[in-house]
């Protein structure tokens, strides 16, 4: 598979729009899903702004609205296969004449980019809130915005640099389900489920939740907090992440049951 063609197929999963078949069923227009978000983003925003304006609010504590990107991006994976089934275009898909270890990654690709892209945003959002809170009530001043910012690229590098072995585990599970291996299923299921709370329940050494728990100038968040080992760990993980990759090709090649 040449450059070109690879990059089309990550540009085909970073367009994607979603299960047709979920789209048949639920008819709710564009702009009434436009109005739900917006009504729960000033929701969120007014919640916000109120602990703020009585001083109860630990701006670095925002971060924690970004705690459940781990769950979203694993089932990000887990639909972007199973989205191929819910529109019957599986066959289309897997009789492509490319090694299906190429057409799982390049799935995977489109997701993780997605991901960064929704982080640098959210990050861009969120400093952009405190910023003006900075600038409109004498509580917080730009030193707390300065930490805000920090605490945020340091829990959101970790969000990205682990991010790959989560969506490949996703991918993993939906392509399972195609499979002869399908009654692992169940264990499978309480097995992901469960590692992906343990994350938040990591040592302090690990994972520093001091960062996000603090919010005055008083305070100086540290560049990255981690010990030593977690960079090794992340490297470990995008090794991981191409094993189970070139295993979902095999097992669409091996062991595919339609």
């Amino acid at each position: 598979m040449d450059a070109a063609v690879f990059r089309n197929l990550v540009r085909h999963e970073f367009k994607s729009k979603g299960s047709w078949r979920k789209q048949s069923r639920t008819r709710v227009a564009r702009g009434w899903w436009l109005a739900y978000c917006l009504i729960i983003l000033a929701a969120a925003i007014g919640t916000m702004t109120y602990f703020a304006v009585n001083h109860e609010l630990q701006i670095n504590s925002i971060w924690y609205v970004t705690m459940g990107f781990p769950y979203m991006v694993f089932f990000w994976g887990y639909g972007t296969v199973k989205r191929e089934w819910e529109n019957d275009t599986y066959g289309w898909w897997l009789t492509m004449p490319y090694p299906r270890a190429k057409l799982i990654t390049a799935k995977w690709l489109g997701i993780w980019l997605k991901l960064l892209i929704g982080i640098v945003i959210a990050f861009v959002i969120l400093s952009a809130y405190v910023f003006v809170l900075s600038l409109a009530l004498p509580s917080y001043s730009l030193p707390d915005v300065g930490s805000f910012m920090i605490a945020g690229i340091d829990w959101l590098t970790l969000v990205a640099g682990f991010s790959p072995l989560i969506i490949s585990l996703g991918m993993l599970m939906s392509v399972i389900q195609s499979t002869s291996l399908r009654p692992i299923l169940p264990v499978l299921w309480v097995v992901f489920m469960s590692s992906l709370s343990l994350i938040f329940q990591l040592p302090d050494s690990v994972i520093s939740e001091s960062m996000l728990q603090q919010g005055t100038s008083q305070y100086q968040v540290e560049w990255f907090p981690y010990s030593w080992e977690l960079p090794i760990v992340m490297g470990i993980s995008w090794i991981l992440t191409y094993a189970v990759l070139r295993f979902q090709g095999y097992l669409l090649e091996k062991k595919l049951e339609l």
